[in-house]
Formats: structure tokens, sequence, C-alpha cells
């Protein structure tokens, strides 16, 4: 089997730069949505949140593509995936305000095992032994940091693992949308769906909030909308077997940001669980690679 030609190595290694300085920006957002949810209901942030996003993104992509950017052959599937991107999202936020930041991060990070789950029942890939119990390895290190039946554990982590649950299924249905969907497309409905979802509900839950976090609010927007483009952007110069182990560096920032904001640090539970978590994303890719004969 032919194979595309490897990206130049300068073109891979800014690809590798856009990863993990997105990364870094998203741990930064959530930090700002940590602070925010001290005060302000989770649904207001992810509304604000959803306004930047939708006052960056949309513009940009009816400039590039026009009108035929919202057209759609498949909207009921775009308003399901939409819809699972939207509560993903505020199921993470709503952990944010019972959970550390690296806590919620390191739970969350779960998703991109799951994909493998669920491109088995919605896509019908077939994965190999390797694969399966790399996926088992993945949740025994959810199960770690979680510590179900434990006094340490937290009914709040529902909330982390609902949105990897919501986001690896939104993440598998781009995947089966991809030969019929431009992502421009995708990108209209997701900011679209989120922007009207949060908007129907924020009169039950609105608070007038301070300049202090309206700022915030701008930076978290800011923050999504910059942090996508650079992914993408990352991933028009590398393959995506070489640069998603690099998104895995998101739970150092976590880390990090939440002892220099919060004080908080990660007990030996929540750094075991998470890599093992790490360990068995990294294999499942190199299977992924090994399957599609990458180099």
């Amino acid at each position: 089997m032919n194979h595309p030609p490897s990206p130049p190595a300068e073109a891979r290694g800014l690809g590798i730069a856009l990863v993990l300085g997105a990364s870094f920006i998203f741990a930064l957002g959530d930090a700002a949505s940590k602070m925010m949810v001290a005060t302000l209901p989770p649904l207001e942030v992810q509304w604000i949140r959803a306004v930047v996003v939708a006052l960056l993104s949309v513009p940009v992509v009816y400039w590039r593509k026009g009108k035929a950017a919202f057209l759609t052959a498949h909207p009921g599937t775009q308003l399901v995936r939409g819809t699972a991107v939207w509560i993903s999202s505020l199921l993470y936020i709503i952990g944010l305000s019972y959970l550390p930041l690296a806590d919620t991060t390191a739970i969350n990070f779960i998703w991109p095992i799951l994909i493998t789950v669920f491109s088995v029942f919605m896509l019908g890939e077939k994965i190999g032994i390797r694969r399966a119990l790399a996926t088992l390895v993945g949740f025994i290190g959810m199960l770690i940091i979680i510590r179900p039946g434990s006094s340490a554990f937290q009914v709040a982590a529902i909330f982390p693992i609902g949105a990897a649950v919501l986001w690896a299924f939104g993440s598998v249905m781009t995947r089966g949308m991809m030969t019929t969907e431009p992502p421009e497309t995708t990108i209209v409905w997701s900011s679209l769906i989120m922007l009207v979802g949060t908007t129907l509900l924020l009169p039950f839950y609105f608070v007038v909030p301070t300049w202090r976090e309206i700022g915030l609010g701008l930076w978290i927007g800011f923050s999504a909308a910059i942090g996508h483009a650079m992914i993408i952007f990352a991933f028009s110069r590398a393959r995506a077997s070489v640069l998603a182990p690099f998104a895995y560096v998101q739970l150092v920032w976590a880390a990090a940001t939440g002892y220099l904001l919060f004080g908080t640090v990660p007990d030996r539970w929540i750094v075991t669980g998470a890599i093992i978590i790490v360990a068995s994303g990294l294999y499942t890719l190199h299977r992924e690679r090994v399957r599609r004969g990458e180099d």
C-alpha cells in the first residue's frame, strides 16, 4: 500500500510546537474557567465562551467559504454532534467547580481511549487484543485517580468522565462525517449550537458579572478559538499520530497552573493514574501507526 510522503522535519517541528503551545493555552483557559465558576454559574461561564468563539469563528468561516459553510447534508447528525460537544464542555466546566484543575484534566484525558471504544461500535473498526488491553489499562488508570469505594472518592468525578464520554462520541461522529462534511461546516454548526443552547438556558442561571469576570470570560473564548486554530494549523503540518502524544503535555500545564494559581498539588494517586492513562493512550497511538503502516 502506498502512503503519502512524510512531512519535512521543519513542518513536523512547527506542528509539534503549535500543539505544545495550544496545550498551554487550553490549560490557562481552564484555569480561568475555574476562577469564574467560583462566583458564576457554569452555564454562564460557558455562554460567555460561546459568544466569543462564535464572534471569532463564524465570520472567519463565512469569509473563507461563504454561505456554503452553513449548509449541511446531515443536519440531524450535526445537531447531535454539536449537542454532544456542548454538553461535554458544560460538564467539564462543572467539574472544575468541584475538583482541582489537575484532577479534572487527568480524568478527562480518558477521551482518546474512549474514541477507540466508540470507533468499534459506531464505525465498525476492528481492534486487536493489544489495543483492547491498552484500552482496559487506560480505564484502570482512571479508576486509580477517582478511587471508587474509598474515602477519597468524589461523586463530582462523574462530570469530567461524562465530558470525556461525550467528547469522544462527538469526535467519532466527526470522523464519520469527514468524507461528506467540510470542517468549516462542522465548526460553524458546533459554535452556533453551543451559543443557541446556552442562550436559551441563560435566563434561568444569569448572574450579573463583574468586569473581572467579563475579562476572564473573554480570555476563555479567545483561548478556545486560538487554541483550536493552532491545533488545526498543526495537523496541516504533520500527521496526527506524530502530534497527538504531545497533547498530553496539557496534564503538566494543568498541574503547574493548578499549583501556581490555586495552591493545589496532585497526590500520588493522581500522578500514578495520569501516567497510566498517558501510557495507554500513547500505546494505542503506536498501534494505530502500525495498523496504518505509517513511518
